[in-house]
């Protein structure tokens, strides 16, 4: 059975128009047990369930993150976006697969698209959470339609100038003549570095049409599927 938490909102913020960042305080933190990448569960209305990636990491207890797009306007966003600071909340969980293996050491490739970074951003945060010299590489391929549209933009090149393994390549739809970055969608990215991307694992999320537009491309260039991961947001 699901076992059942009990935490109070201590942090919402908006990080763009329709993307909220919340952050919650557990009663319990010793009894949640999750690895960057899981989801957790709300019941939003009477039965009702919505599922919710973190987007932190375990040595962040009690605190835990909550990265969530509001736009849809279904049961679950207006639930989120009607969470108050200091309300209680309950949630089940963690629950998922979309997590790194531990044993697993090459090389990784994230490639997102809007707030499907959030289960990304925890993965990233542990790996390198004593990066050092020898931190093992690791790209970020993160496509949005506009600068005001990235999450976490300034967290990415902070981590970007501190760990010399780690590559940020965020890429823009809809890029302004200001722009100095990539442009295009991820799956414009992604066959211009096909030389770079042999024998790295590759994890993906964002909506389905992104994923599986990815791993067509991907499997193009001859990335074999089991060492594609992937995660929809719906």
């Amino acid at each position: 059975m699901p076992v059942e938490h009990s935490a109070i909102v201590v942090e919402k913020r908006s990080l763009t128009p329709v993307v909220r960042h919340l952050v919650l305080r557990l009663d319990q933190p010793e009894s949640f047990a999750f690895r960057p990448g899981h989801i957790i569960q709300f019941v939003v209305e009477p039965r009702t369930l919505r599922l919710f990636s973190l987007a932190s990491t375990p040595a962040a207890l009690p605190l835990i993150d909550l990265c969530v797009d509001i736009s849809p306007n279904g049961k679950g966003s207006r639930f989120i976006e009607a969470l108050t600071l200091g309300e209680r909340v309950q949630f089940r969980g963690p629950f998922g697969v979309f997590t790194v293996p531990p044993e697993e050491t090459r090389p990784l490739e994230f490639v997102a698209t809007g707030a499907g970074i959030a289960p990304i951003r925890g993965m990233i945060q542990a790996l390198y959470a004593h990066a050092d010299a020898s931190a093992r590489p690791i790209t970020l391929t993160f496509g949005n339609r506009t600068v005001g549209d990235i999450l976490y933009h300034e967290e990415w090149r902070a981590l970007e100038a501190r760990v010399s393994a780690f590559r940020y390549l965020p890429t823009l739809s809809q890029s302004s003549a200001e722009w100095t970055g990539l442009r295009g969608r991820v799956t414009d990215v992604l066959p211009v570095r096909k030389a770079e991307l042999a024998g790295r694992v590759f994890f993906l999320c964002g909506s389905p049409a992104m994923v599986d537009d990815t791993r067509n491309v991907l499997a193009q260039l001859g990335v074999p599927e089991r060492d594609i991961h992937f995660e929809k947001f719906t």
